[in-house]
């Protein structure tokens, strides 16, 4: 994702949310069923309620697609209108749907504005954290590095659009990794 120093937080969430459906081939009412579905896996319902439509027996489920969608284009948008934005509690639920790649990138560019960095905190066994990690950079760098490759081909809107995606995705890995690194040097290193 490109940084527009003017962006507001809810147009970077926007954004990043636009680029997870692209990434995905996905339309708007799946990711909205994938937000919702993560408010109610989370356990946001029980701090506080928000009116989504569920699927059951008599409810069609497009329809609940639909309508979901529909709420949560209306709170990503803040740029035709003023009034019934993405409340605050809703940040860190759209946030936590969003793949861990897009999440980093979208608190990076959101909290930097403030003087704030964003770290990754890897839990759990570290030494099994790092191969998972290890594959994500490997797959992402490789991405990265053939689509700028691609570039030397032609200059086209598709493909610098393509090489911008997949190299920022690779710089995300990148991130991620930095960030395991540095949280095991902290671990490692003597008080």
């Amino acid at each position: 994702m490109k940084a527009n120093p003017h962006q507001t937080w809810i147009s970077v969430l926007r954004d990043h949310v636009g680029a997870w459906r692209q990434r995905k081939r996905w339309s708007n009412e799946t990711v909205a069923a994938e937000i919702v579905e993560s408010y109610y896996q989370l356990g946001f319902d029980a701090v506080w309620l928000v009116d989504f439509h569920r699927a059951g027996p008599c409810i069609d489920p497009v329809t609940v697609m639909k309508t979901n969608n529909q709420r949560l284009v209306r709170w990503l948008d803040d740029q035709s209108k003023d009034t019934s934005l993405l409340p605050a509690n809703m940040v860190p639920l759209v946030l936590l749907a969003l793949p861990l790649d897009l999440r980093l990138s979208a608190a990076t560019e959101m909290l930097s504005r403030v003087g704030l960095s964003v770290g990754l905190r890897v839990m759990g066994n570290q030494a099994q954290a790092h191969a998972p990690l290890m594959t994500r950079l490997a797959r992402e760098a490789g991405e990265g590095v053939a689509a700028f490759a691609s570039l030397g081909e032609q200059l086209d809107v598709e493909r610098l659009k393509s090489a911008e995606l997949e190299l920022e995705q690779a710089a995300a890995e990148i991130q991620h990794s930095l960030s395991f690194v540095r949280n095991q040097l902290v671990q490692v290193s003597p008080a």
